[in-house]
C-alpha cells in the first residue's frame, strides 16, 4: 500500500524545498520526491546562479527559522539603478525613500540548497526520496499516489494533497494533461559571476540594452551576478565569445556604470518563454513556482513570486486544518488559487510589459519608454508603485510576509 503523508511535494528545487520544510514546521508529514541526489554537485536547481530576494522573502525565510543562516551568505541590495542604453533617462530606487532597511537581497543558489538540504534532514516528520525517478501520479476521490522508482526499487506513496513544485517543465503538471499558455520570447538568458576593480555596496543595475536586458546583482564585496536576457541570435554571439570578450562586451554595454572587470566565470544559458498553467488546483493537487508560472527574469522577480506561493499555500493549509478541513479538498485549494491569481497576473503583466517596452525598436515606442523612465524619476508615487511591486509588496499579504511566523 505505501507510506501514508498529509503532503507528498514533487520537486526539491528551491521552492520545493522551502516548501517542504515550511509545512513541515507546520506540523504536517511530508514527502518529498526529487529526482536528483540531495548531496549532488550538479543539482540543476542549486548551480552557479544568484537568487534575487525581495524583503518580503527574506522575512518569510526568518519566519520559519531559516534567514539568520541565510542571511551569512545574503548581501543587501539598498539601490536599484533602472536605465536604458543608449537613451537619456535614468531612475535610481533607493530603500530610504521607502523607509526600509532594504529594498531585497543577492544570494548563492548553492548556499541556498544547502542551507535547505541541512535543514530538512533535521526534522523527522519529512522523509525524502531522492534521486527518484517518477512513474505516474493519480488523484482517487479520497487522496492522491504517487509512483516512483527510489534506489532501485519502485515506491508508492500516498497522500492527502500533492504539490507540483517540479518546475516551468513540470511532469506532475504534464500527468495530469493539464494545459499551459505560453509564449516564447525568442531569447535567451546568459548568466556569469564577474569580478570588478571596485563595487558600489548595494548597488544593483537594470539596464535595458538594444537586445534585451542587462542585470548586475551585486554578490559580494568584488563582483557581481550578471542576467543578460537577450534575443537568440546575440546569445549565440555572447556564448561564443572568449572571457575578455565578454568582459568588453558588458563594459560597452553598462557604459562606465561599472569599474574595470577583473574576472568573469563560467557562462551558462537557459531560454526564456512565459509559461502559464491554466489550471494551479485541482482536488488533492497544487501547483507552485514555476510549475504554476514561469516567467521573464527582468527585475528578478520569479523566485519571489513562487515564494509568495509557498506562503500563501502554507497559510491556507494551516488554516484549513484549524477548521478541521483536508488539505486536499478543492474547496480549501481554491482559496489558495484565488488568493493568488491576481499577484501573478500583476507580475506577469509588470516583467512581460518591461520586457516588450524596453526591447522593441520603433520610434515611437522608444519615446515612450524615455518618457517611462522620466516618470519614475520625477513622479514620486509612480516610484513608490514601482518599487513596492519590485519588493513584493502589492497585494495581499502572508502572515510569513509580514513578519508574524507560522500562525498555527
Amino acid at each position: 500500500m505505501g507510506e501514508h503523508f498529509d503532503i507528498v511535494i514533487v520537486g526539491g528545487g528551491p521552492v520545493g524545498g522551502s516548501l517542504t520544510y515550511a509545512l513541515a514546521q507546520a506540523g504536517f508529514s511530508v514527502a518529498l520526491v526529487e529526482k536528483t541526489a540531495a548531496n549532488a554537485d550538479q543539482q540543476p536547481a542549486f548551480d552557479e546562479r544568484h537568487l534575487g530576494f525581495s524583503r518580503g522573502t527574506a522575512i518569510a525565510f526568518d519566519g520559519i527559522g531559516l534567514w539568520q543562516e541565510l542571511s551569512r551568505a545574503a548581501v543587501s541590495i539598498q539601490r536599484i539603478h533602472v536605465s536604458s542604453r543608449g537613451r537619456f533617462g535614468s531612475v535610481m530606487m533607493d530603500a530610504r525613500d521607502e523607509q526600509l532597511d532594504s529594498l531585497g537581497y543577492v544570494l548563492p543558489a548553492r548556499e541556498i540548497g544547502r542551507v535547505l538540504h541541512q535543514a530538512i534532514a533535521r526534522l523527522d516528520n519529512i522523509r525524502v526520496f531522492a534521486p527518484a525517478e517518477l512513474v505516474s501520479t493519480t488523484v482517487t476521490d479520497s487522496e492522491a499516489v504517487v509512483d516512483f522508482l527510489h534506489e532501485g526499487q519502485r515506491v508508492q506513496v500516498h497522500a492527502d494533497l500533492l504539490i507540483g513544485a517540479d518546475g516551468a517543465n513540470s511532469q506532475v503538471r504534464e500527468q495530469f494533461a493539464i494545459g499551459t499558455t505560453r509564449w516564447t520570447y525568442d531569447q535567451s538568458a546568459v548568466i556569469a559571476n564577474i569580478d570588478v576593480s571596485e563595487i558600489d555596496a548595494g548597488l544593483a543595475h537594470e539596464r535595458f540594452i538594444e537586445h534585451g536586458a542587462l542585470a548586475l546583482l551585486p554578490r559580494n564585496d568584488q563582483g557581481y551576478a550578471v542576467i543578460c536576457s537577450v534575443e537568440n541570435e546575440e546569445a549565440d554571439r555572447i556564448m561564443d565569445m572568449d572571457d575578455s570578450q565578454f568582459a568588453s562586451y558588458l563594459a560597452t554595454q553598462m557604459g562606465g556604470h561599472i569599474t574595470a572587470i577583473e574576472a568573469v566565470g563560467q557562462r551558462y544559458r537557459y531560454p526564456l518563454e512565459l509559461v502559464r498553467s491554466q489550471e494551479v488546483v485541482r482536488e488533492h493537487l497544487a501547483l507552485v513556482g514555476n510549475a504554476a508560472h514561469f516567467i521573464h527574469p527582468v527585475a528578478a522577480q520569479g523566485f519571489n513570486l513562487s515564494m509568495r506561493d509557498v506562503s500563501a499555500l502554507v497559510e491556507t493549509l494551516i488554516d484549513a486544518r484549524n477548521r478541521q478541513q483536508s488539505p486536499g479538498s478543492l474547496t480549501v485549494l481554491q482559496n489558495y488559487a484565488n488568493w493568488r491569481r491576481q499577484d501573478e497576473r500583476l507580475m506577469v503583466a509588470f516583467t512581460d510589459g518591461l520586457i516588450r517596452l524596453f526591447v522593441n525598436p520603433l520610434l515611437p515606442v522608444a519615446l515612450m519608454r524615455q518618457k517611462g523612465l522620466l516618470a519614475l524619476r520625477h513622479v514620486p508615487a509612480l516610484r513608490k508603485l514601482f518599487t513596492r511591486s519590485v519588493t513584493g509588496r502589492l497585494g495581499r499579504q502572508s502572515n510569513l510576509m509580514r513578519g508574524l511566523g507560522l500562525q498555527q
